[in-house]
């Protein structure tokens, strides 16, 4: 008799705990869907891939882009002779559907001569964030207008990081030609700080380059790119 009382109780003991399992179990499982369902968003959306990437040297050179209008009382053409600009053009692919912001910080390094015919070396930076970027293919570019081509070199290096909204780099690339480089020549002080016997610096550190909305060649293709902030 004792005996059967006995296994009664723990009978009735065992099923109060898989009852009281069940719905823990059920908690923790749902629990931990949420947990990689955001680990799956959140890498989703950091998900940022450079698929093209543009030359150094001669091949980035572009000569000015060309339109048809008819405007009247305008002064006719001044500069009979097409300009070349170096231009940096970026393809760049996103998987999340929304992006909130992207920040393209670019770095170009030109070869020129000076009066003397001495080597010139120049360095060039600007920084163009995109927000509310949709999935897929996108553009970004930018560009050195023509009078700072022809005045202190073309360009022999090129390099580009992308950032997220928290600072993080999803995406880098860099390209040089005719030099070598370390690879993030831009944070390296041997490259940056680099001077001669003379005390005349490798690098000369100038302004102009520019987003491409501040050329001519905003007006092609503006669906392939997205609102700078």
């Amino acid at each position: 008799m004792n005996n059967e009382k006995t296994l009664r109780r723990t009978v009735c003991v065992a099923a109060a705990l898989f009852c009281l399992a069940e719905p823990v179990a059920a908690q923790v499982g749902r629990l931990g869907q949420r947990t990689a369902a955001q680990a799956g968003a959140k890498k989703d959306e950091e998900t940022v891939k450079i698929s093209r990437f543009p030359p150094s040297g001669k091949t980035a050179m572009v000569k000015t882009p060309e339109f048809s209008y008819s405007v009247n009382n305008i002064q006719p053409k001044v500069n009979r002779k097409q300009r070349e600009w170096a231009l940096f053009e970026v393809k760049y692919e996103t998987s999340a559907k929304w992006t909130d912001e992207l920040t393209f910080v670019y770095h170009v390094m030109t070869k020129g001569r000076d009066e003397q015919n001495k080597e010139l070396f120049s360095y060039y930076t600007t920084t163009v964030r995109y927000i509310d970027i949709p999935k897929g293919d996108h553009m970004s570019c930018v560009a050195l207008p023509p009078s700072l081509v022809e005045r202190y070199g073309e360009p022999i290096a090129v390099a580009l990081e992308i950032t997220g909204k928290d600072g993080s780099v999803l995406a880098s690339e860099a390209l040089a030609s005719g030099i070598q480089l370390p690879k993030e020549w831009w944070r390296d002080s041997n490259v940056m700080d680099k001077r001669d016997a003379a005390g005349n610096p490798f690098l000369v550190r100038r302004n102009g380059l520019v987003d491409r909305l501040k050329t001519p060649f905003a007006l092609i293709n503006p669906d392939d790119y997205e609102v700078v902030q």
